[in-house]
């Protein structure tokens, strides 16, 4: 079943995205339990470490070289999973998200909601998959050419049936009703022409969704 409780460590350039983004995700999941917000400064990977985070969300909001290395920082030098809020990022940034276990990249785009949901599919060993993050994927799996199109819905159902979880544990991960994940399903195995979880699996597993 999903934890009951995920530390929250929210690591940023701006205070006042650090306030929001604190404040708004405690209340809109109680299973984030935020410890602390910090700052891209020095002291900031060893205050994450002693904080014994189960998640970090890093806002990158200007591709500076303090933002950079403190991301590279928490990528390579940290246990925790990572969740990365920008508009873009530079490929290498990417890649290293991509190959990284319990990582994402989210949109600025999108909306509090879904990024509460992207939160907590990234701390129970995801790979969220937004935006520029899929199209690596698609490149890293040797291009969209016979690749299905998946609704990012579809491949969030996909990925943690995929990593083991039950019909219901998705519905309560996604925050959406089993019904709606049955549908989901059918849509996907549709989609992908299999008809089982081990063939639904190994795709998930071609197509970059989940590591092994």
């Amino acid at each position: 079943m999903p934890p009951k409780h995920i530390k929250l460590g929210v690591v940023g350039a701006d205070q006042l995205v650090r306030d929001c983004l604190r404040h708004s995700l405690t209340k809109l999941d109680e299973r984030f339990v935020c410890v602390h917000d910090f700052s891209c400064d020095k002291d900031m990977l060893s205050a994450c470490r002693d904080a014994e985070l189960d998640l970090v969300i890093f806002d990158m909001s200007s591709r500076s070289a303090v933002e950079l290395l403190a991301l590279r920082e928490l990528s390579t030098r940290g246990g925790w999973a990572l969740l990365v809020i920008a508009n873009q990022a530079p490929d290498h940034v990417l890649e290293a998200l991509v190959t990284r276990k319990r990582s994402g990249f989210f949109s600025r785009s999108n909306s509090l909601n879904a990024l509460a949901k992207a939160a907590f599919l990234v701390a129970l060993g995801g790979t969220y998959i937004d935006g520029p993050m899929h199209d690596l994927l698609v490149r890293r799996s040797g291009g969209a050419g016979d690749q299905p199109a998946l609704s990012n819905r579809e491949r969030h159902v996909l990925q943690l049936i995929a990593q083991g979880h039950s019909t219901k544990e998705v519905a309560v991960i996604l925050s959406i009703s089993v019904k709606t994940v049955d549908k989901y399903r059918t849509a996907v195995m549709q989609k992908l022409n299999v008809h089982d979880v081990v063939r639904l699996t190994h795709c998930a597993i071609r197509m970059g969704f989940i590591n092994v």
